[in-house]
């Protein structure tokens, strides 16, 4: 039987489950609602927490976070102003993140928040407030034990939303009707849904994540000085820390991988080595007592080249991406005006 002898549609629904084969749970809208309101009511809680810590007369256990951070200098340890300035950021960014993803049907329902985030930032915000209590209980183990436990939660999050991503263009490049739109998502095109939901779902994670990478050295550093360690162990730890640092960011912007590079995890990282810099131009006198001068200019110099080293990067790259897209999608303009141009004069010659 040839395909002459069947009626085709024509037109497809603009809106298709492509997992219409396995019938949905009648709990599932109701687990979406719950989730939903834990990672506001997480969001709550750390908060709540931070600003307890920082701008409030007792702080946890009698001790603000700037106390803290002056009991315990390290060479990795950038200035408090620094500090206040990004997790400011990070929390505005993330509040509204927690707003959006409740009320906002576009948000609530988008396949970076049901598939990509989960249960991830409910984790990683129990696991931050843990951190917080017990560094400011001296319990200096248990807080890096727990702070390693955020960093793995914020770039697990990241990982989901980039497999999510990749299967999401995967999609939209399928020649199968049922793969045309993305579930959760308005994009129908690959140019659409490369910056779909990005500040409200992929920004405020990438900042957060790129911090708590840099946070990990900080309280390694803290660890071993409580320790004893050698200053020379210490001096080696911040070196590699700010090399291994650099070469996380260097490989987030120089991917090659679709979709465009990441510039919100390495722009943290170098925000987080210009803190550093700033702090050693007047470090305190318990780190001026512990170290010599020839250390804190290696710091200062390392710290320094490694910050304008991303930032050059990340502004180079931007600028060659968008000059790449924009030959791209001239080339493409001219291809479909040779297409119409050539069938144009077919039909012409015909008549």
């Amino acid at each position: 039987m040839s395909d002459e002898d069947f009626d085709l549609p024509t037109d497809f629904p603009t809106n298709i489950d492509i997992n219409n084969s396995k019938p949905k749970s009648p709990a599932m809208p109701f687990l979406k609602k719950v989730m939903n309101a834990l990672n506001l009511i997480s969001y709550i809680v750390v908060l709540s927490t931070y600003l307890v810590a920082t701008y409030s007369n007792i702080g946890i256990n009698n001790l603000s976070d700037e106390e803290l951070l002056n009991k315990h200098p390290t060479l990795l340890t950038p200035s408090y102003r620094s500090t206040k300035f990004i997790w400011g950021v990070i929390f505005f960014s993330q509040g509204v993140f927690a707003v959006a993803q409740l009320w906002v049907i576009r948000c609530r329902d988008h396949i970076l928040l049901v598939e990509g985030i989960g249960p991830m930032y409910i984790l990683a915000s129990f696991a931050q407030l843990i951190w917080y209590v017990s560094f400011a209980h001296g319990m200096l183990v248990t807080s890096f034990v727990f702070l390693f436990g955020v960093f793995v939660c914020a770039v697990g999050l990241l990982a989901r939303q980039y497999q999510t991503f990749q299967k999401a263009e995967m999609k939209i490049e399928s020649k199968n009707a049922a793969d045309m739109v993305v579930p959760g998502t308005l994009a129908q095109k690959k140019e659409e849904f490369v910056d779909d939901g990005y500040w409200l779902l992929r920004f405020p994670f990438g900042i957060y994540a790129g911090w708590i990478s840099c946070m990990i050295p900080l309280m390694l550093s803290i660890v071993l000085s409580t320790l004893e360690v050698d200053v020379v162990v210490l001096v080696w730890v911040a070196v590699m820390s700010v090399a291994l640092l650099t070469g996380l960011s260097m490989g987030l912007l120089l991917r090659k991988e679709n979709g465009l590079p990441s510039y919100s995890m390495p722009s943290a990282i170098a925000y987080f080595f210009c803190g550093v810099r700033v702090e050693l131009e007047a470090p305190n006198d318990i780190i001026l007592a512990m170290y010599d001068e020839a250390y804190l200019n290696l710091l200062k110099n390392v710290s320094a080249i490694a910050a304008v080293m991303l930032l050059v990067t990340a502004v180079s790259r931007f600028g060659a991406v968008y000059l790449r897209d924009r030959c791209m999608k001239k080339e493409e303009q001219d291809d479909e005006y040779d297409a119409t141009a050539g069938l144009d004069e077919v039909d012409y010659v015909q008549a």
